[in-house]
């Protein structure tokens, strides 16, 4: 009897030991097999400064982005390669550069393009400088980076400028930016301007989107040829801004004079910020004097 509840002990020691043994060699299978989940990167939006070509110069136009990308730099050089929005500026890079790698070492960032950059047409469209100040300017708005070296697949570019071939890596130069003075009434003299001169293909893309959407090209070149029309002679008089939280309403005195005197016409348009940009917005006929 004894000998049996010996036995008995015994086996129920062992059953125990090999169950926890293998419960804990699943633990480890299971531990072993189960890949870390990446931390999913969260979308930043922020508003970042380009610089473009315009008579010479460059002009910084600011555009508020939404990335996951952290590495700063190369999505700046991206929205360079995509062109301005504004159609007043030029792009300094064709939009069939790519970016071969891009890295930032003891605050000097090196740039690896194609060839492409290089063989672009805008270095005979364009100033040396401009071309580099496009790029240098854009990058140097972040502060761990004070100096630029351009490369092409790896090698340093030899610049018909040998003052430029010899001070590389590039510092910032402010004294290439023009200094602008943008203001809601600059922009919308430059819509009416647009449309003076019949450019209605730049005059719709000033429009908000929200306006586009409502009238097509077609209709907004019809609607305004009648418009510039009945302006013809007249001259803008007196504007008055009124700014609001969520826009910008702008009032115009026209007149012109005639054999009966002083003709008089009231307008106004209203103005709004989106994605950055100011953009007017396409109001009913009547409320523009149409």
């Amino acid at each position: 009897m004894k000998s049996f509840y010996r036995l008995y002990v015994f086996l129920v020691i062992v059953c125990i030991v090999i169950l926890f043994a293998v419960t804990f060699r699943q633990d480890i299978n299971i531990s072993d097999n189960v890949k870390p989940i990446p931390p999913v990167p969260e979308e930043i939006t922020s508003t970042i400064k380009l610089y473009f070509a315009n008579n010479n110069k460059l002009i910084m136009e600011n555009r508020l982005v939404t990335t996951k990308d952290m590495v700063f730099e190369k999505f700046i050089v991206e929205e360079l390669i995509k062109g301005p929005r504004n159609q007043t500026l030029i792009a300094t890079m064709s939009q069939d550069v790519r970016i071969l790698s891009i890295e930032t070492i003891e605050k000097i960032c090196y740039v690896n393009f194609s060839r492409e950059y290089i063989e672009s047409v805008k270095w005979d469209e364009l100033e040396e400088d401009i071309i580099i100040w496009s790029l240098v300017n854009s990058l140097t708005q972040l502060d761990y980076i004070q100096k630029v070296q351009i490369l092409v697949e790896g090698e340093k570019i030899v610049f018909s400028n040998s003052d430029f071939s010899k001070n590389q890596p590039f510092s910032r130069k402010d004294d290439l930016i023009k200094e602008t003075n943008i203001t809601h009434f600059s922009i919308l003299k430059d819509f009416l301007d647009s449309l003076k001169m019949e450019r209605y293909d730049k005059a719709y893309s000033m429009l908000d989107k929200g306006s586009r959407m409502r009238v097509g090209f077609q209709e907004f070149r019809e609607m305004m040829s009648v418009y510039i029309k009945e302006l013809r002679d007249y001259e803008i008089g007196l504007f008055n801004t009124q700014k609001f939280s969520d826009r910008v309403n702008i009032s115009i005195k026209y007149f012109k004079n005639d054999s009966i005197g002083q003709v008089l016409i009231y307008q106004e348009w209203k103005l709004i910020e989106e994605n950055g940009e100011i953009k007017i917005v396409l109001e009913d006929k009547d409320k523009i004097g149409l």
